[in-house]
């Protein structure tokens, strides 16, 4: 992997040592365990556990904006943000834009996308979803991003064509009603994957493809987003009784493929460096804070959402 900056060697070196643990098989869904070297080395508190001690505090702008929240950590360390994480209430549901890392005792503006189109009044305090955004629409988000495009349509097209996809309408077109309305088809697929000890990440595979995969700082943060990861590539699923051999050869390739990819630094928004991957075969993006990993996101490419988006960019909409 080439990135700009040297200080990110150590990084890589800990990444190319990840392990893939043994597949778990459901149906024509199988999810491979990633491990990767114990790092204990970095103290963060996660978006739940600061809404769970009352340390973090989300809430709308002075002058509402659809595409911007403040966020506030009032604890000792850095708050973990992470790409796609939903947040429920305020004005209208919203993800995060990016993974940002807050720094301890301050607040700071949250670029975030809406998956709520059809509300804009107060519902209640925000707190924390029991999802992410779905597989689709980080995908069509990211996309968005790299073409220069409208992000926020890209995310509400996304989510419009999720509900077209499951013969369901949501009475505000939010994303988080669609994951609900699911919910009982997703059950059985959570009880089949289990976390494993020192998991840190994930590779999930539909119909023998690899769809993506996701690494964590440590095991302790990615067993918070484990259901919520498996759960955003259900719901875009088609699924069916088909079998199929898992490769852990053509896995690993995959991985290490993505992991030679140039990269480039991007503006960061908090205490986090930014790296985004530039591949061919999908996009990927690489988050670091005092030269370790805290998180690592490798869409795959899918032919039925191979087409780019064209749009203009859309500034920040103040309501």
């Amino acid at each position: 992997m080439r990135i700009s900056s040297a200080k990110t060697l150590k990084v890589i070196k800990m990444i190319e040592e990840y392990e893939l643990l043994d597949p778990q098989v459901h149906k024509n869904i199988a999810i491979v365990p990633i491990k990767t070297p114990i790092n204990h080395n970095i103290d963060i508190l996660t978006l739940k556990k600061g809404f769970e001690l009352e340390l973090a505090t989300v809430k709308e702008c002075e002058q509402s904006t659809v595409n911007t929240i403040i966020v506030e950590n009032q604890s000792i360390v850095p708050l973990l943000l992470v790409d796609g994480e939903e947040i429920v209430g305020g004005d209208q549901n919203r993800i995060m834009d990016a993974t940002v890392l807050i720094g301890p005792q301050s607040a700071s503006k949250i670029p975030v996308n809406c998956t709520e189109h059809g509300r804009w009044s107060y519902k209640s305090e925000f707190k924390q979803s029991e999802h992410i955004a779905n597989y689709s629409t980080r995908l069509a988000k990211h996309r968005a991003f790299r073409n220069k495009g409208s992000v926020q349509q890209a995310v509400w097209d996304s989510i419009d064509e999720l509900e077209m996809s499951r013969s369901f309408s949501s009475p505000t077109q939010a994303m988080s009603e669609s994951y609900e309305n699911a919910k009982a088809d997703m059950n059985e697929f959570l009880d089949a994957f289990d976390i494993v000890q020192g998991q840190t990440g994930i590779v999930v595979m539909i119909d023998g493809e690899v769809k993506g995969f996701e690494i964590f700082l440590n095991s302790e943060i990615y067993r918070e987003y484990h259901e919520k990861i498996i759960k955003s590539y259900l719901i875009n699923a088609d699924v069916n009784d088909n079998v199929f051999t898992v490769n852990i050869d053509s896995i690993k390739s995959i991985i290490d493929d993505a992991l030679s990819d140039e990269s480039e630094e991007v503006k960061n928004i908090g205490l986090e460096s930014r790296f985004e991957l530039k591949s061919k075969d999908g996009i990927g993006s690489i988050y670091t804070y005092k030269d370790e990993l805290i998180h690592m996101s490798y869409l795959g490419e899918s032919a039925d959402l191979s087409a780019e988006n064209e749009n203009p960019i859309v500034d920040d909409v103040i309501i």
